[in-house]
């Protein structure tokens, strides 16, 4: 049984990931920002999508920075990126590997 705390949270995860469904599904949008908080610090995740040789689909990669509450970037903030030459087929897979991204630098920390 899903008690209304766990619905709650679905819903808001669904919220939360509206904006990276909307980059797979628009050809023209290429990257969108979510602000996110983690341990007490500010994180902007970007996900950006990179259009290869045609006729192949696009791909999608991550960076993540760290950001005071205005959104400006910390200047020695934590970040991180997807290593070069890695990418993903959907926008949300990259999303939630950059969660994971995020989960490691609080693991450094």
């Amino acid at each position: 049984m899903v008690d209304c705390f766990d619905r709650i949270a679905v819903q808001m995860t669904e919220i939360a990931l509206e904006p990276v469904r909307l980059l797979g599904e628009r050809s023209m949008q290429q990257s969108v920002g979510l602000r996110v908080v983690s341990g007490g610090r500010r994180f902007i995740i970007t996900i950006a999508k990179r259009f290869p040789d045609h006729p192949q689909k696009p791909t999608y990669l991550w960076k993540i920075h760290e950001v005071d509450a205005t959104g400006e970037r910390l200047p020695n903030g934590a970040s991180s990126h997807l290593t070069p030459g890695n990418s993903f087929d959907d926008a949300e897979t990259a999303y939630w590997s950059a969660v994971d991204g995020l989960c490691q630098i609080n693991l450094k920390r």
